[in-house]
């Protein structure tokens, strides 16, 4: 088993995983709350209807567009094709 690849995956899922959900999560409770202020919706259609279609769609356009910002900026690893199928020294 390549040790490597597995770490830089597992890396690769984690990092974009977590901050996408924090950050999707973060952005619509900004849009709830915007709904619930200046609309003046109900809390259940502002975070049901509102919010979570906002959290997916959200998710998606982070899980897409963060791998490349974040390798640019040091925070992941190469990618994990990179070391090929056996371990390099």
């Amino acid at each position: 088993m390549n040790w490597r690849r597995l770490y830089a995956t597992s890396q690769i899922i984690g990092v974009v995983g977590g901050i996408s959900v924090g950050a999707a999560g973060f952005y619509a409770v900004i849009v709830i709350g915007v709904c619930r202020k200046f609309v003046g919706l109900s809390d259940n259609i502002a975070a049901f209807a509102i919010g979570l279609p906002s959290f997916i769609v959200l998710l998606a356009i982070f899980v897409k567009y963060l791998p490349d910002r974040l390798r640019k900026a040091g925070m992941l690893s190469d990618d994990p094709e990179r070391f090929g199928p056996w371990f390099k020294n």
